[in-house]
């Protein structure tokens, strides 16, 4: 399970909702992407980030994921919707690692894949 950088911040805030759905898995099924370590350690207090990140598997791009981020950007076009850069390399990590990725984004509803799980 790849968590997302809205995930983490209301898991450490102890939004209910989020603690219960990460506390659901063993801890060493929890990870996160690359990107989403830069956005937390430019949003939010280095210290307290550097932890949590030390907890986590930190997954980093490759071509494939790559490849991934790319279709995902096709897909969408061709319906007229759209994602950040950094949300599509994500979305393409978790693919490319047959990962689920945790999020509140509800961007990511647009694309058809078994690989989001979208929190309500």
């Amino acid at each position: 399970m790849v968590l997302d950088t809205n995930v983490i911040i209301d898991y450490l805030i102890g939004k209910e909702d989020v603690v219960r759905e990460i506390n659901s898995y063993r801890k060493d099924e929890l990870s996160t992407t690359f990107v989403n370590v830069y956005e937390l350690l430019k949003n939010a207090s280095r210290k307290i980030m550097e932890d949590v990140i030390q907890n986590l598997r930190v997954y980093q791009s490759n071509e494939l994921s790559e490849r991934e981020a790319a279709n995902a950007y096709h897909e969408l076009r061709s319906i007229g919707k759209m994602m950040s850069v950094s949300d599509l390399m994500i979305f393409g990590i978790c693919v490319a690692n047959d990962e689920v990725l945790i999020t509140q984004d509800k961007a990511f509803a647009y694309l058809r894949s078994t690989n989001v799980k979208i929190m309500k």
